[in-house]
């Protein structure tokens, strides 16, 4: 991964706000002969293509004018995969009303356990699930791998 100047940054930052989104991710990295410079996008209500798009454009054209990276690169904007780790309380706050899977740390003498529930909500203390009809609060800290709980 290559250091970017802020500049891009800033950019990047306002042109996802201007557009209702959040700029999550944003990295410059070598693929073979060429540079990319990787976008990840997300909001609470999720990323449409039609935002993407935009956004694109819109990035595309900033950078353009304001030229802070020497050399040539490809823009890639994306919203992070269905796949993508849960880790922090906004991961998890992303995923209100719906399901996901947490392997949890439960003490250090118990092996580890594995929760399966809806997302009621979640700081960056803790995730509440709702599992089977109750509520269980899980600390963040005891989560060792969470996950979306794909619909197919």
């Amino acid at each position: 991964m290559t250091t970017l100047p802020p500049r891009v940054q800033e950019l990047a930052e306002r042109v996802a706000k201007a557009h209702g989104v959040e700029l999550l991710e944003l990295d410059l990295r070598r693929r073979g002969r060429s540079q990319v410079l990787s976008v990840v996008l997300d909001s609470e209500d999720g990323v449409d293509a039609d935002v993407v798009e935009r956004v694109t454009k819109d990035l595309s054209l900033e950078l353009d004018k304001a030229d802070p990276l020497p050399g040539s690169y490809i823009l890639e904007v994306t919203t992070p995969g269905l796949d993508r780790p849960l880790q922090t309380g906004r991961d998890f706050r992303r995923q209100r009303g719906h399901e996901v899977e947490i392997l949890r740390e439960v003490s250090g003498e118990q092996p580890r356990r594995q929760l399966r529930g809806t997302v009621v909500d979640a700081d960056e203390r803790e995730v509440t699930l709702e599992v089977d009809g109750s509520e269980v609060r899980v600390p963040l800290s005891d989560v060792v791998r969470g996950k979306v709980v794909l619909p197919w």
